[in-house]
């Protein structure tokens, strides 16, 4: 598991809405972390552009940071490189909008509920 400041110059994978990031930040201020982790690989995010935008926000607001010091990301890197390898593809050719394909059978299965681009 990785920290906040382990994952926060990674590049996103998606673009982020402002609203919504608002909207986790007061939720993750409130309540904590909760759901999945941040999945991310040595190239960049895998989930939790907005997740990490958010965190962003309350380190730069210095609001209550805390959860900036909890284990909130994952590395995905192996099972990603086994998916590109038995697949025959790159990381550039990887649908980051569906990754069903991807992570059934391993340890983020658990997590297919909490994760919108299963």
């Amino acid at each position: 598991m990785a920290t906040y400041f382990e994952i926060s110059s990674l590049p996103t994978v998606n673009d982020v809405n402002h609203d919504k990031v608002e909207a986790l930040k007061k939720s993750i201020l409130s309540n904590g972390w909760k759901g999945a982790p941040i999945l991310y690989t040595n190239l960049g995010l895998v989930t939790g552009s907005h997740r990490l935008a958010a965190l962003r926000e309350i380190e730069e607001t210095e609001d209550d940071d805390d959860v900036l010091f909890e284990n909130i990301a994952e590395d995905v890197t192996d099972i990603i490189n086994d998916y590109c390898e038995k697949n025959d593809m790159t990381w550039d050719e990887l649908d980051f909008s569906s990754l069903r394909d991807i992570f059934t059978g391993t340890w983020v299965d658990e997590y297919k509920d909490d994760i919108e681009e299963w």
